[in-house]
């Protein structure tokens, strides 16, 4: 006999829409996360400004990415943390380490900073709600 109710999971509709909304929310945090690190990288590459071409293409990349990673990192690692702060803190992070880059001058510097700060404003905030966590449960 076949087993229906892992079926029907009354939360599955609940956890779709929170998957959309991260989906939508890390494209939204790419899109802004690529205009921002648009002319910051053509500053610390020493390339002319930045062209209308460059923003749309570096808005539109990120926002892939952003939409790509957001549920699975939330969905893995940050299960406990408030939905928004699994979209702000780590683009705050990587905008961050974006500008730590810049006010190094240095290109590697830039794309090495960018998403180690961005991984470790998640690591914090997954580090902080697993111990909130712990101490609701005792």
């Amino acid at each position: 006999m076949i087993d229906v109710t892992k079926y029907l999971d009354p939360a599955r509709p609940t956890r779709r829409w929170i998957t959309f909304g991260l989906v939508l929310g890390g494209a939204v945090a790419g899109t802004v996360f690529g205009l921002v690190v648009t002319p910051l990288g053509k500053i610390a590459a020493g390339a002319p400004p930045a062209d209308a071409a460059n923003y749309l293409w570096n808005a539109g990349i990120f926002a892939a990415i952003g939409a790509a990673l957001a549920p699975v990192v939330t969905w893995s690692a940050l299960r406990n943390a408030p939905l928004w702060r699994t979209i702000a803190e780590p683009l705050v992070g990587s905008l961050i380490g974006a500008g730590v880059g810049l006010l190094l001058a240095s290109g590697p510097a830039l794309l090495v900073l960018t998403p180690l700060a961005g991984v470790a404003a998640a690591a914090r905030l997954e580090r902080s709600e697993r111990r909130r966590s712990l101490s609701r449960s005792t």
